[in-house]
Order: structure tokens, then sequence, then C-alpha cells
């Protein structure tokens, strides 16, 4: 085969080893589609209680050759009816993570468990998006798990909140408590079950003995035909025009990609932060209307590569249940312990349903360049977004500025800033709620990861959570 030219292509995650493994495989002649699959399995070693196999997600991807489709891999709830359940019965039970300026309570527990979907939606995305086999794109996370990894100071500070969950169980604990910051982490028995996940296919993690490990337990509600009858899903994206500016979102039954597109619709030009609070403030009083929902451990990754091709990844694994999979090296999720994602209360859930989520890859597209982007960071994902795309289609900010440009969060009638305000921006919110000024940026204010195609080629970490973006040159034939 013979390269004509190269062109520039851009990676951002929330772990250096994550974006490094899309590098590599762009590297190799994937395209970003390959990239974000290995982005992906990546996560599990680099971003352990952040991503994991046991929790679900949502990939938003596009292309020259490729629709728009957002491939819906988030958990179901379980077939058992919960009428006929009693919480006190089961092993469910509240804890609370420390942020330091803030604290929140979670529920965890082998029945806080929902049905995975991430192995579902890597084989669905290998399936129809990608052109390097899946053993190819596993080995760097694969060869990370066996050597181990350095761990950083995020790595060790998510540790250190969701420290009741690491010490829920003695597996857990034995796991996870190797995340302390400067040491080497290994994980061979999640590098043996990518190994066996790269040459498999969903059977094999939805219909055989594995799922058994996951359910076995009579403290657990999921049972195997949860699991027999889970499918990723692919959607059409919810679109919203803003100008010149296309924005393409997570459609419904979740609703953050909403809540970020009717606040994008409330927006005007004004040099200020103003009219962002406006339409925060806006947004909550209609958000309960729309069963506002959420995800809380929880990264993102976006990838453009040379051929135009462009990848939103959003996954959670809630905090973890505190439960680690026998021999599998991660925890199950515990989203049916989080108040926000069962707006009906705990053991309240319909049947066997697709459970909403706040999580919202995102793509804008305007004639002159591309972005992908997303994040982390609980109910605070609607805000982070939206706030770098307000940037972004409102002020023509650089990517760096939008993403890096001081945050807020409005909730229950109360807002939280991070400091760099200005003085009349702070009079305007004091007059219409209360104020909370954090004396740091802090990753509760979410973690954006984005990449910017087209005219400029450029690529975003946020710094909030020790993200790390990476451009570099790929050969198109």
């Amino acid at each position: 085969m013979s390269w004509e030219f190269m062109e520039s292509f851009a990676v951002a995650a929330g772990h250096r080893l994550t974006a490094q493994a899309a590098e590599q495989i762009l590297n190799q002649g994937g395209n970003a589609y390959d990239a974000i699959i290995a982005a992906l399995l990546m996560s599990f070693v680099s971003e352990p209680l952040l991503s994991s196999p046991g929790g679900g997600g949502f990939l938003l991807v596009a292309g020259p050759e490729q629709a728009p489709k957002l491939l819906d891999f988030f958990s179901n709830t379980p077939r058992v009816d919960s009428q006929h359940l009693q919480q006190e019965d089961w092993d469910f039970y509240p804890i609370s993570g420390d942020f330091g300026d803030k604290a929140q309570e979670f529920h965890i527990g082998r029945a806080a468990a929902a049905v995975p979907g991430v192995v579902a939606g890597i084989y669905k995305a290998h399936e129809r998006l990608a052109t390097m086999p899946l053993s190819q794109l596993a080995q760097p996370a694969i060869q990370a798990a066996n050597q181990g990894i350095e761990v950083n100071r995020q790595q060790a500070f998510v540790a250190n909140i969701l420290t009741p969950v690491i010490r829920a169980t003695t597996e857990a604990h034995h796991l996870y408590r190797g995340l302390i910051k400067d040491t080497v982490w290994k994980n061979k028995q999640l590098a043996d079950f990518l190994d066996t996940l790269s040459t498999s296919d969903a059977d094999w993690f939805y219909r055989h003995d594995l799922s058994a490990r996951m359910y076995a337990s009579e403290d657990c509600l999921l049972q195997a035909a949860d699991f027999a009858d889970y499918e990723c899903v692919i959607r059409e994206p919810l679109t919203v025009q803003c100008g010149d500016y296309q924005v393409l979102t997570n459609p419904a039954p979740s609703t953050g990609g909403l809540l970020i597109a009717e606040q994008l619709k409330h927006c005007q030009k004004q040099p200020s932060a103003q009219p962002v609070f406006d339409a925060m403030l806006a947004m909550e009083r209609k958000k309960q209307q729309l069963l506002n929902t959420v995800s809380r451990g929880t990264t993102h990754m976006s990838v453009a590569d040379a051929h135009g091709n462009l990848a939103a990844l959003t996954l959670s694994n809630g905090e973890g249940n505190g439960h680690v999979v026998p021999d599998c090296g991660f925890m199950m999720n515990n989203f049916l312990g989080e108040s926000d994602i069962n707006h009906e209360g705990f053991f309240n859930w319909s049947a066997g349903k697709r459970m909403r989520s706040m999580m919202a890859p995102t793509l804008i597209h305007h004639p002159d360049h591309l972005f992908a982007l997303g994040s982390g960071g609980s109910n605070r994902i609607k805000t982070a977004i939206f706030q770098v795309a307000h940037h972004l289609i409102y002020e023509n900010s650089l990517l760096k500025t939008a993403v890096e440009r001081p945050r807020m969060h409005f909730e229950n009638s109360h807002l939280d800033l991070e400091p760099g305000f200005s003085e009349a921006d702070m009079t305007h919110f004091k007059a219409h709620v209360d104020v909370t000024q954090w004396q740091n940026h802090n990753l509760y204010f979410g973690g954006v990861n984005a990449v910017q195609t087209g005219s400029t080629v450029t690529a975003v970490g946020d710094f909030r959570r020790h993200g790390c973006g990476l451009v570099g040159l790929q050969a198109r034939d």
C-alpha cells in the first residue's frame, strides 16, 4: 500500500495510558472506532474505579462514510418485580464519598448491581465499526494490566473518595488497596479476562458460566435471563442547531443530552457568565419533568482520525458495588444504588428496562471544524458539557480555553462555583440563589475530554481529572 500524505489525529481521555492506547492503534493504521475500543479496554486498567466491564455507557460516532449513530450499552434493570421486594432484606446499604468541599451518599452491595452492558457495547462497536481484530485492539490493555501501571495523583484521589467501597469486602480491598500515588498497581486477573474477551463473543459473557459469577449469590437481584436478554441498542442521535453549529448528543431514554440541548437553546452571545447561569436556572426547573438521572463514577474519551471519523464514548461503573467478580479483576456497578438514577426511589424500578443516564457523548459540527467531547461527573455532566459547548459556539473560544474556564453547577436552588468568576457575575448569581465558592478547581465539576479536527486539530484532557490530550500524524491512503 502506498501512502500519499499524512494528516493529523487527535485523542483525549481521562488518563495518559488510555489516550496512548488509542494513539498506538491509530499509528498501526486503525480508524477512530478501532482507537476508541482500544482506549475503552485500556480504561479498565488505567481508570479502574471509574471504568469497568461491569458497568455501562454510550458511544456516539460519525464520519464521511458513517452516518451519526449512538450505541447505547447502558444497564438494564433486573427482570424481577421490585414491588415484592423489601430493601432491608438485601445486601444494599448506604455509604458516603467525600469530595473535600462536598460529600455524596450512595448505596452499594450485591443488590445494587444492574445488568452490565459494556461488554455488549464492545462487541457491537467492533462488529459494526472496526477494521482491526479485537485481539489486536486489546493488546495495549492486556500488557498494561500484566506489567502494572504507576498510580498517579488522580487515581489515588478517586481511591480515597471511594474508600468505603474499596473496604466493603475483602476481595475489593485486596484488589484496589494498591492504588496509592507513585506505586505500581497490577491486575493479572483483568489481563486474563481481557485476553479471553478479545477472542470470544457476547455469548461468552452473557450466556455461559462467566455470567453466573456475576449473579450466583443469593443476595444479587440479577438472574441468567437478565444477561441472556441484554442487547446493545443503536439509536439516532438527538440533534439541535445553534447558528452554524449542529450539536449531536445522547437521545432518549437518557436525559443528559436533552438537558444540554435545551440549555444551549436558552443561550445567546453575551460577554459574561450570566447567560450560562440563567440557562442552568431555567433547566433546573424543567429537569424534574424530565426525570433527572445520573451516573457518578464516570470517564470519557474522544478520538478524531485523519479520515474525518469522530468517536465520543462515555462510560460508568457508578461507584462500584463493593464486590469483585471472582477471577476477573473488576467490580460490578451499583446503578440500582444511585438515588438520582432511580427517580421513583430504590427498589421501585420497571422490570427489565433500559435505565436512564446523564451521560452524554457529544459531537459538534461546523463548516470549518468538528468537535467530539463528553464528560464524567455525575449530574454535573450536563452542566460541564453545556458550558464547554457554550464557550465554543457562542464565544468562539479555543478548545483549551473552553475546557479550562472556571465552571459552575446549579442544583436544588444552590450554585457551586469554581474560582475565577467576575464580581459582576457573582453579584448576579447571589441575587438569585445561594452560592458556595470553592477554593480550587475540582473533579466534582466534571472532566471534559475533547478533540477538534478540521481547520485546526487539537486535543484537550481536562486537568480537573488529570486528563490527557494527544495529537499526531496518521497516514492516509
